[in-house]
């Protein structure tokens, strides 16, 4: 026999007591955040093992004279050792090998320059995926493409892991995205040829966005609105302190391969991670799986709490109030059930000029937000600064720049708040270009101050978006402006690599300007800041109406 009202099993009071339980918060939080440095490692690594080589064209036919690499440079490349040495001289080198150095040196003095040709092999100094794939020259965008992969890789699982994680539970899509941390990064070190090095590096961005996003659900999910805004701060520290653990780690470790291997190896310890970590009870209480919610409450509420909220036992009674009836049906969706409101959704937004006016402000600001960010974490080779030390101080700046919007939001709004950080960003990105040249020191100064104000306005950003929308589509505006983020992401190599090389300082140029443009289309936004969050669109509408025959009366 089921019972009649289910509710009264006091499950809901429990789940909310247990969001304020110390042992239950500090085991979600580090076990759902931990993963967020691993991922760190892979985004950033790139700066370490894809770094521009000084190369010059190999010559076979030369390989075994007794010259020396020196003397065979002076005599086939026009432009010696460098970063862009992509041409040979069309010699005849079969008779050149015949000859000494010396002879070869005053034949070819004696004769008209050669055409050159495009090198098919080149020589390195150094290692990383560049020399092992020949990635310089005209194959130059494939570098950034190892890049690209992993921001494409967390662009996909963005746009899938929500609907997996609504539909199937956040522990399960958290742990599968673990497990391709395991596997994914072994092959990446592994892998002999470039499109499995590629395949390899989509799959860790989307063992990325898996854990960085179900672990943040179900951390807010699993603590009260009061704890949320410490424990997201916690949430994100493995960033910063990942970034500044990878120079020690690569700093003694030169073979890309090793570096691989080393910054993969702590995955492993992610099956702590899936064996541990519960899945929210909250989710488990919207799917009606209340047996399973209060087995996790049970083993994480002390005795005395325990007694208070358990009013029904845990058997067959339980079981009983689920058994799906007519009136009770049951709560499984297919996945076309998640995706079909979604898109009703976000076509409510388009339908409206000012909510699309506010969305596209939004996916801007975002978008231009996360590609800075990326763009001056990667661009140590632009700036001519050291790597190692740069990466260092740019986690260490993270750590300032999730902290120093908290005082900047008590004295004034989102709006202005925001406005002001693209501003300054903008003002000491763009001061770069009146910084005299060979100042390196100065440059990178100067760009980890646009990089304290980018990090801020990043995480500020997607507070912001989420307070401009009604609860009804507050979550579609919110995950499709994180879906312009990653496209953001995915043009920050080809900017820092292709555009780079023709001027160091383009970069930082592109990005100051796009957070100018971004700072005045904020100024635009309405102010949220100590408003009460709507509903619906129609209540939006409403508001705007308001505010609009107001703003009219005090001008007549």
């Amino acid at each position: 026999m089921g019972t009649s009202d289910p509710e009264d099993d006091g499950l809901e009071e429990a789940v909310e007591q247990l969001g304020q339980s110390r042992s239950w918060l500090w085991m979600v939080v580090l076990l759902a955040s931990t993963p967020s440095m691993v991922n760190t490692f892979h985004l950033t690594v790139y700066v370490f093992w894809g770094q521009s080589l000084e190369h010059w064209c190999d010559v076979p036919a030369l390989q075994y004279t007794n010259w020396t690499a020196d003397q065979i440079r002076n005599v086939s490349n026009p432009g010696g050792v460098s970063r862009e040495s992509c041409e040979l001289y069309n010699w005849n080198y079969s008779q050149l090998a015949e000859m000494s150095y010396p002879e070869a040196v005053l034949f070819t003095g004696s004769q008209h320059k050669p055409s050159t040709t495009e090198c098919q092999h080149w020589n390195y100094v150094g290692n990383g995926i560049v020399s092992e794939w020949d990635l310089v020259c005209s194959r130059k965008a494939l570098k950034s493409t190892a890049q690209m992969a992993i921001s494409l890789g967390k662009f996909l699982g963005a746009l899938i892991s929500g609907l997996v994680a609504d539909r199937y539970g956040r522990k399960k899509v958290f742990a599968t995205a673990c497990m391709i941390y395991i596997i994914a990064g072994p092959v990446v070190a592994l892998a002999p040829y470039y499109t499995l090095f590629i395949l390899a590096r989509i799959a860790l961005g989307i063992a990325g966005s898996g854990t960085h996003n179900c672990g943040f659900t179900l951390l807010a999910e699993s603590c009260t609105t009061k704890r949320r805004t410490v424990l997201a701060v916690l949430y994100y520290m493995p960033t910063p302190i990942g970034m500044m653990l990878l120079p020690l780690i690569a700093y003694h470790i030169d073979d890309w391969r090793t570096l691989q291997f080393v910054i993969s190896a702590p995955a492993v310890f992610f099956v702590i991670h899936i064996w541990f970590l519960p899945e929210s009870p909250r989710w488990l209480l919207s799917q009606g799986r209340r047996e399973e919610a209060w087995r996790i409450v049970n083993a994480f509420q002390s005795e005395k709490q325990t007694k208070q909220f358990i009013t029904v036992p845990l058997t067959s009674k339980t079981e009983d109030v689920m058994e799906p009836t007519e009136s009770n049906p049951p709560t499984t969706q297919h996945w076309y059930q998640h995706v079909l409101p979604f898109i009703y959704k976000l076509s409510s937004l388009f339908s409206h000029t000012e909510l699309r006016r506010r969305l596209l402000i939004c996916y801007y600001a975002t978008c231009v937000s996360s590609m800075s960010y990326y763009v001056l974490n990667l661009n140590a080779d632009n700036f001519t600064a050291d790597r190692y030390i740069y990466v260092a101080t740019a986690g260490a700046v993270e750590v300032l720049s999730y902290i120093m919007p908290l005082p900047l939001l008590r004295w004034t709004g989102r709006r202005q708040t925001l406005g002001l950080l693209y501003f300054l960003s903008s003002a000491t990105l763009l001061s770069i270009l009146m910084v005299p040249e060979g100042r390196t020191t100065t440059v990178w100064i100067v760009a980890m101050l646009g990089r304290l104000c980018v990090g801020a306005v990043y995480s500020l950003i997607v507070i912001q978006t989420s307070e401009l929308f009604p609860t009804t589509n507050r979550n579609t505006a919110v995950s499709t402006s994180s879906t312009l983020a990653h496209v953001g992401s995915l043009s920050a190599p080809f900017i820092v690599d292709l555009l780079g090389a023709e001027a160091w300082y383009i970069p930082s140029t592109i990005c100051g300007c796009s957070v100018l443009v971004a700072g005045f289309l904020v100024l635009l936004l309405p102010e949220t800041k100590n408003s009460e969050l709507c509903n619906t669109v129609e209540e939006i509408l409403q508001t705007d109406r308001v505010s609009f025959r107001n703003c009219c009366s005090c001008s007549s």
